[in-house]
């Protein structure tokens, strides 16, 4: 028998998401319970903003996600037996209830962030970074792409990059890949572009090679499709000392950049620091980045209030456009963040 409810098209509309619903649902707690961490993926919005925005009374947790007060309620009884929520009558009101996180609460999210949602978010944008035509279309195309890998499936092949040594053979294609990726323009180029503001070249093969053999501490590591050796992604990590190290020249491939290849890329480059008995991660960002700012900053960044001046006159790594260039500085203390599985 054909699918009777896809070919009711909008008639049969809310059963159709309602099932998409539940198939992702589903696929999330296959990830969570990889992590260890056996949470119902539809209360991770109220564990969330309750870690997010502090303690809330019931309505407005309802308020805030755009459920019933009834259907908020019961969600927040089963977070109570679980221990992850407590709720509290309010001091000012005896007549309202007060949910907040319990510790392990609070410590089951940060797990979460670190264990779950990156792998998840990764799948997802693979699932729906191709679609395009009507709502129908696209959700016949998500349809098609979780009956062919279910999002529990992407989930743990984005699970973490196999990053391995450059060779000297590799360094021409780093080359191309980082200058696609950060001074392309049009369809070749991806959001990561510097293109705007700075042009020419941001690396060459002879400065590449020569970075490599002066910094022998260093390691350039590259990260290769298993299914056909195409390269992904790079990152460039450098030991600073006290246990810090530099992360630089994170690039993923622009026609990738929306699966979630740069968290994965980021999270897995933080994964070989901790292997490496490093503490933290250290970074440069052109100051009017504001967009990749905010992206490393989501992802437990923080900016130290350092800066680093702009090359001006040294047009090796590109010839800017402005006159207002610096470099802020980033960091991250992976001692006090989860380690992935």
């Amino acid at each position: 028998m054909t699918d009777y409810i896809a070919e009711h098209g909008y008639l049969f509309l809310g059963s159709r998401l309602k099932r998409l619903a539940e198939q992702m649902q589903e696929d999330v707690s296959r990830v969570s319970d990889r992590a260890g961490l056996a949470i119902p993926p539809g209360k991770y919005p109220l564990l969330a903003i309750l870690a997010d925005h502090g303690p809330q009374s019931i309505g407005d947790l309802a308020h805030g996600l755009g459920l019933s007060q009834p259907a908020t309620t019961r969600a927040i009884g089963k977070l109570v037996t679980s221990a992850l929520v407590q709720v509290d009558r309010s001091r000012a009101d005896g007549r309202s209830r007060i949910a907040s996180l319990t510790d392990l609460g609070a410590r089951t999210i940060d797990r979460s962030r670190a264990l779950v949602w990156p792998q998840v978010e990764a799948a997802v944008r693979q699932v729906v970074a191709p679609l395009s035509g009507s709502l129908l279309d696209q959700i016949d195309a998500i349809e098609r792409a979780m009956a062919d890998r279910s999002l529990a499936e992407r989930a743990a092949s984005l699970a973490a990059a196999d990053l391995v040594p450059a060779k000297d053979a590799d360094v021409a294609g780093i080359v191309a890949l980082m200058n696609r990726a950060y001074r392309g323009s049009g369809a070749s180029s991806g959001w990561n572009t510097e293109a705007g503001y700075i042009t020419g070249s941001r690396i060459t093969e002879p400065l590449l090679r020569a970075e490599i053999a002066e910094k022998p501490d260093a390691s350039l590591l590259t990260w290769l499709d298993r299914s056909d050796g195409t390269l992904i992604g790079c990152v460039w990590l450098e030991p600073l000392g006290d246990g810090a190290w530099y992360l630089g020249s994170l690039t993923v491939d622009p026609q990738r950049q929306n699966g979630g290849f740069g968290h994965v890329l980021l999270s897995s480059a933080e994964q070989w620091v901790r292997d490496h008995a490093g503490t933290r991660v250290r970074m440069t960002v052109v100051n009017i980045r504001e967009a990749l700012i905010a992206w490393y900053r989501r992802r437990g960044y923080v900016q130290t209030g350092e800066t680093n001046p702009f090359p001006y006159g040294d047009d090796r790594f590109g010839t800017p456009q402005r006159d207002d260039l610096s470099f802020v500085v980033l960091e991250k203390d992976l001692a006090s963040s989860p380690r992935p599985r």
